[in-house]
Formats: C-alpha cells, structure tokens, sequence
C-alpha cells in the first residue's frame, strides 16, 4: 500500500456548461499540454513569473505600443488599428489561459477600466477582445472529475450569470459554498473569470433562520398573504414614526421579516429545482440508468442485476445501501431500481457528449421505458467510456436539479464509467465517493510540513495539501473506508456536537468509541491546536469493522488516533490528515500511537494517547503555557494593475499582517520596494510594529520617469520581521500620452474700430478634437499691451472669444496666440499636458 500525497494535475480545459443543460466539455481531462514558452518577453517583468505571465506581459506591452500610436494620431493610425486585430486576439487567448493557471497573474495583468474604456474608444470594432472588471451574482456549481487512477481529480466551478454558465478561477484559497448563491468581483474574458472577491450564502439559507410560517397560513395562497403582511408592516412602521417611536417593536420586525421572506419566496427567479438540497439523511431513492452505443462493449460482468446488486443489495455483499447504513449509523440508505440498459443511437463523437446528448438521450429512454424519475433524489447514468476521457466518474456537489428535454427533476446525478463497475468492491467505493459529492463533500486529502521532522508547521503555513491520498476514506482512494469524521460532523449532520464530538479548548482526558460503532457516546474531539486561532485537529478512532472498514489494509491505523487537520482555510467537505508517524515516510502509519504524545512545537498544544482497546481509545488533551512561533508577515497590495503616464505616480494600498503565534510579543515589520528598477518609490511607513493577528494599512507609490516606455511593470512590496519575509507581486502600465496639438485662426485680416475681432482655437489630443481642454488666448497690439482670456473648448474641440477694439485701440499690427491645456490621467495620479500655437496676425485701422 502507497500514499498518494502529491496534488494532481488535471486537464486545463474545464468544463463548459449550455444554458439549457448541464453539458461538460471534457478534453482528454487530465492530461496536461504544456504552455508554450514565449520568446521576446519584456525585460520589466518580474524574475518569479511564469512564461505564461511573461507571454502576457509581452502582449500587454505590444498592445501599448498600438494605443501609443493611436495617442499620437488618431486619424493616421489605419495600420495600428490592423496589428491590433491580431495582438488583442492573441492576448485574450493568453490571458483566458492565465487565468486558468494562475489566477492571481492574470488580475494583475488586467488592464485598469480606464485604459478598457479608452482602447474600446480607440479600436471600437474590437472591444470584444478586452477584458472587463465584473460583479456578477448568481447560483453556483462546483463539479469534481475523479481520473482514471482512482487518486487524481479535477474541480470547476460555475456561476450561473448573464444567461449562461461562466467558469470561475480562484485568486485566493475561498471558495463559495456548494449549490449556495454567491457574488464575485473580478475580471472577465470570455466566458472565465479571475475571481478577485467573493461573498456566499447557502442557496435558500437566507429563510434558515427566519421566522416559520404560522398555523393558519399553512396550504394559504402565498402571494395574497405576503402583500397584506407587507402591507400591515408598511402601515405599523408609519404608525411608529408617527407616534413618535424610536424603533419598530420586536413584533413589528417580526412581521416585517416574515412578509419581505414570503415575497422573496415567490419572487424568486430560479426554478424551484435549484431552491431544494436534496437531504443527506433518510432514504435516498436512486435511479441507476444502464446505457450503451452501437458497437461499444460493456463489461460482461455490468448487467442489470449486478448493478442492482450492487446498489441496494446488502444481503449478498457490500452495496452503496450498506456502505451508507453503516457510515450514517442507519439514518441515511438507499433504494431504487436500474434502467435499461438502453442502446443509444445518436450521433456521439467525443467526451462533451456525456453529460449531454448522452445523458439526454439515457433520461429519455428511461423515461419512455415507464421510469418516474421525479420519484427520485438520486439519478446515476452508467455507460461505457469508449472516449477515453482520463476519468473513472465525475459528479456536481450538494446539487439536486436535473434538466433535461424530458423533464426536470429534482435529483443529482453522478456520472459512472462501467469499467469501474466491473468488481462490486470497486463498483461501491466508485458510488459512495460520488455519492459523497453529490451530498457536499469534497475529497480527502493529506498535508505534509515543509519540515520532513514535524508533523504540521506553523499556524500561518501548516503544510502542503494534497487534494485526495488519504488511504482510510472512498474519498481519498479507491477502496471502501467511511467517510471521515469532520465531513459527518460539519457537512452530513450523521453526527452530532456534544454527544458525538465535543470541541476542546481546555485541558480534559476524554474516550472515544470507534467511529464504526453506533452513535451512543463520544466518539470524536474537534481539538483547538492552540489558543487565539482557527486551527483545528479531528480526533478519531478507527477499527477494522463491519463490512467497510474491515477491507482496508494498514492495521497501524487502527491502533491509536486517527487525526484530521482543518483550518479556516479548508473548505468546507475537505479533510486533511497529517502523519504523525513521521518517521514513516510511506504515510502508512498515520496515527498518534498508543503511549506516544505529541508536542505541537508552533503551539502550546500536546495530545497523549493513553490507551486503546477493541470498545474505546483514550486520549489527554492538555495545554500549557503559550509559546512563540514567528512567522512571515502576509501583505496584500491594490490595486493590481494602475495605469499611469510617464512622469506620474501609481499609488497602491496595502494591508500588513502579523502571522505570529500568540504567544508571541509585537514584532516590527520592515516595509521595501525594489521594483520597477529606476523607479521612484515612496511609503507612508517603511516600517510597523504589529501584535500577532493584528495588521495595518500602508500606502505605496511608484513613480514612473519621464520618458519611460509604455509597457506594463511589475511592482513589489517586501515586509520582513527579520526572521522571514513575504512579497506582494502587483505591476503598474505606463501608457504614452496623447499629443496635444492647438492652432488659432482670426476671422478676417484687417477690422476697424470700433468693433470685434473673432478669434477661435482648435484643440486635438491624439488627432482627435478635444472637450474640455482650457485654452488661454493672448493678444499683443502695436504698442506692446496684451490681453488674455481664457476658454474651455466645446464638443467639437474649439474655444472661440470675440477680441473687442474700440476707438482708442491702437491701429498696427496684432498677433493672437493661443496656450492649451488638458488634465489626464486617473484622480490619484493626474497630469496636466500643455501646448502652444503659432501666432495668427491681423490689422486694425
């Protein structure tokens, strides 16, 4: 036995899904095509960047140089405007890839949405190829695809916005709740988004908590009564502010709450197969549909009754009813009946066609074979995979909505490959991971410090993370384990707080029952590692029994506790378990063994465990005084990508945090810039004096000299507190400045007096007339006096002004000249252009 504990890499092209059907574009899933290396990059980007990052960085700066053309002469620039087709193609192709790869990256290289909304201006038939900074809200979708090698997987994400599904990659670790509604600020090409923010609530969680609907109103026509409610909330609140009343009673915002719930309800645009979570407890009606094609093989040992057997037959081996029996201590099973199988005959070339025409085709067929697919939660389609798509099945989390051209239901569905299903072992973990999946969770992982001795690093930077390889779960590997104690606690609810897992803060000495036993006692402590964090260890106990847990090998396992690690950062589903038989480097001794103790040397944590027998493990759980573990500071810089003009300054905040343990003193953090090279740079503070946990706002500023060439920059802040350091990458695009250009024309040559001499100024930036732009005219007469006015110029570019000669004005010769100026640039880093004219002449007798 192996563990698996390198994170896997998947194919880069995710799923793509149609508006009218959950339809995945798969493309040899996990195999992984290398990006091409790009020659040329530019020498301002920073020496850590990808070639994927140093490709865009080329081809913002190529991009540039096109704008810069068109700055200059607008009107002139038929060959920029040529090139640009070519170079804003290429660059959305780059920056969609990187925002697959490195999300992060690609905010950073995202023009700023005023150089968006200027180059739209310039090349208006190729705005399409430009990014854009979004807020979208929406319903989302997370689907997993687990490979071929049982250890491997794939994960996309979707939100259902704009009318159709856009794919979502993640800047930082957060990531929404499954099947909740969420809002995502970031930046959009295509149909992917580099997600920069992120907010989430459960969809339909938002009722949770709300008041419940009383008696009377139970079976009464919902819109009638939420607009009465509304409207007696509306009258209350008036008579409130009338009588002079500070604030609504407590049965004032009760009825007020209730009556905004019930419109909510019944206004809510999605349909109501995507409001319903299909339950992780009770009976779980499961439809299996059998399908085939023209000449494709299933496996002789896949037939109706083996799968039948398979699912819901516990008396003659295992089954998914059985392995959700005994994980759930018999709240949760499954029932239900197989289709088919069905031979298909459309036309299916390729792996988009699964989760599509051939899901499509595999309903209608079950359907029209007298299947009641709305009397079932649960649909899994079986078929063999003659595509070679890299995956054993993929399934979507926590979602219970099908659609389909012969209906919608309200049910999963799971996607199985029949070569999985040829063994009924392999065939029930297969089911139960994605079965798992579809009830929320995600996969289970291992984590390994930096540090071969420790068994987790410090609080700020605990360990490597591998998304499966956790050998004692079907959602780690391909074999029979249950599955893991947080994800029963937090996600599946089969286990409760303080009668089945207690939280630990203080010093105690606690026994625990096999987790396979039925819930009658304690039977797992969720351990604060620490005090004054988020960091949590899962303490459980594992035996080889019953029909599940029987099957695993490694009986070190099942000798001491078993430990799952989770912090804020763990998504919700996931679990993480560490060795703390480091010394075993195979991973096949993970547990704190009998009469072992181990000493957290990031925290004042130590966990002993004292005893285990077949009924009970004991373990002390004790805390003593706080130490100090210095870790590096975290900073986070914004904006990500300025635009700016030569001779200006990008300005930049930042938030500085102190990750040092708490037991740890206020520590100085020094604050430095080394990029762009040659540049200005300029801090609010180079330096803060933090306490752990705390942080602290900076300001940044590069400043770009003049002359310096359009192109985009990388830019760096470093903070250290002297035993270790962190960078923020950002970068700042310098843009070439319009040219400015002004002439001045007097209407006429000779004029008497008295009279008026009308005289106007043309203003261009770039070739192309300018508003706004404040000219100031200057008339010199014969005998050397002047005269100034000053004019803001028209939509057209002109500012006109009416010279007035009376009758002591002198006669000779007058010249009119003309100065512009024009304010560009953004707010924080504004500059002003300014330009003359020739003089123009005139007479006066």
């Amino acid at each position: 036995m192996r563990m698996y504990s390198t994170r896997a890499q998947g194919c880069k092209n995710l799923p793509v899904f149609a508006s009218s059907a959950i339809i995945a574009v798969i493309c040899l899933f996990f195999s992984v095509s290398a990006a091409p290396a790009q020659a040329g990059a530019s020498t301002s980007g920073s020496s850590h960047e990808s070639a994927r990052a140093a490709q865009v960085r080329a081809l913002n700066n190529a991009v540039l140089q096109l704008h810069g053309q068109m700055q200059e002469n607008a009107s002139g620039a038929a060959g920029a405007r040529s090139q640009a087709a070519v170079v804003l193609a290429q660059r959305a192709a780059a920056l969609q890839t990187l925002i697959k790869e490195e999300p992060h990256a690609a905010l950073t290289f995202a023009f700023s949405p005023e150089l968006l909304a200027d180059l739209a201006t310039k090349f208006p038939d190729l705005a399409a190829q430009l990014e854009s900074h979004t807020t979208l809200s929406g319903p989302i979708e997370h689907w997993i695809f687990d490979g071929v090698d049982t250890k491997s997987s794939q994960e996309s994400w979707f939100i259902k916005a704009q009318g159709r599904r856009l794919s979502l990659y993640f800047a930082t670790v957060q990531r929404p709740s499954a099947n909740a509604i969420a809002t995502v600020e970031g930046v959009q090409v295509g149909s992917q988004i580099a997600v920069s923010g992120l907010t989430s609530a459960p969809l339909g969680g938002a009722f949770s908590t709300w008041p419940q609907l009383p008696n009377f109103l139970a079976g009464r026509p919902l819109l009638p009564l939420s607009l009465l409610l509304v409207g007696l909330t509306l009258f209350a609140l008036l008579r409130t502010v009338l009588s002079g009343m500070r604030r609504p009673t407590p049965a004032l915002r009760h009825l007020a709450a209730l009556g905004i719930a019930l419109l909510l309800a019944i206004s809510n645009p999605l349909p109501a197969s995507a409001q319903n979570t299909c339950s992780t407890t009770g009976v779980q009606n499961t439809a299996v549909i059998l399908a085939t094609f023209p000449g494709a093989t299933l496996p002789s040992s896949v037939t109706t009754q083996s799968l039948s057997d398979m699912f819901f037959n516990s008396s003659t081996g295992v089954s998914l009813d059985g392995f959700l029996r005994d994980a759930s201590y018999g709240q949760t099973s499954a029932t239900g009946a197989v289709f088919g199988p069905y031979t298909l005959t459309g036309a299916y070339t390729s792996c988009a066609d699964i989760s599509g025409s051939i899901l499509n085709d595999a309903v209608a067929a079950a359907v029209a074979g007298g299947a009641n697919l709305s009397s079932y939660s649960r649909v899994f389609l079986v078929f063999p995979d003659t595509f070679n798509c890299g995956w054993a099945g993929f399934a979507a989390v926590g979602n219970c909505s099908l659609s389909t051209p012969s209906g919608s239901f309200n049910a999963s569905v799971a996607y199985l490959s029949a070569s999985y299903l040829a063994t009924r072992s392999s065939g029930v973990s297969l089911a139960s991971h994605e079965i798992g999946h579809n009830m929320g969770l995600l996969h289970s992982g291992t984590i390994t410090s930096a540090t071969a001795s420790d068994v987790l690093g410090p609080l700020a930077s605990p360990g490597n993370e591998a998304d499966q390889g956790d050998y004692w779960s079907t959602l780690g590997e391909m074999v029979l384990g249950l599955y893991p104690a947080p994800q029963k606690a937090e996600v599946l609810k089969w286990i409760s707080a303080s009668t089945n897992y207690q939280v630990v803060q203080n010093n105690g000495t606690y026994t625990l029952q096999p987790l396979e036993t039925s819930p009658a006692g304690l039977q797992v402590l969720k351990v604060q590692r620490g005090t004054g964090n988020n960091e949590w260890l899962w303490i459980e106990y594992r035996q080889a029994t019953g029909a599940y847990d029987s099957t695993l090998l490694g009986p070190e396992a099942f000798a001491g506790a078993l430990i799952h690690y989770e912090d804020a950062n763990t998504a919700l589903g996931h679990t993480y378990l560490p060795n703390f038989t480091p010394t075993d480097t195979t991973g096949n001794s993970p547990a704190l063994a009998v009469g072992k103790t181990w000493n957290d040397p990031y925290s004042n944590l130590s966990i002993s465990v004292l005893s285990a027998t077949s009924s009970g493990l004991t373990v002390s759980v004790s805390y003593g005084a706080t130490s100090c573990t210095s870790s590096a500071p975290n900073v986070v810089i914004s904006p990500l990508n300025p635009s700016i003009y030569p001779g200006q300054s990008a300005s930049y905040s930042a938030s500085v945090t102190n990750n040092d343990s708490p037991g740890c003193s206020s520590s100085t953090i020094n604050l430095a810039s080394t990029e762009p090279s040659g540049w200005s740079t300029s801090l609010s503070s180079s330096s803060i004096t933090l306490s752990p946990g705390h942080s602290a706002s900076i300001t940044l500023g590069k400043g770009a000299p003049s002359g310096t060439a359009a192109g985009t920059y990388a830019v760096n802040l470093n903070a250290s507190n002297g035993a270790s350091a962190q960078s923020a990458l950002a970068n700042a695009t310098v843009m070439t400045p319009p040219s400015l250009a002004v002439g001045v024309s007097v209407s006429g040559t000779s004029f008497s007096r008295p009279g008026t001499v009308p005289v106007t100024a043309s203003v261009t930036s770039g070739g192309v007339p300018t508003s706004g732009a404040s000219v100031t005219f200057t008339v010199t007469t014969p005998d050397g006096g002047t005269a100034t006015q000053s004019v803001t110029t028209n939509s057209s570019g002109v500012a006109a002004w009416n010279y007035k000669l009376n009758q002591r004005s002198p006669a000779g010769t007058y010249s009119v000249v003309a100065q512009a100026a024009l304010s560009s640039g953004s707010k924080k880093a504004a500059s002003t252009q300014s330009v003359g004219s020739n003089p123009a002449t005139f007479t006066v007798q």
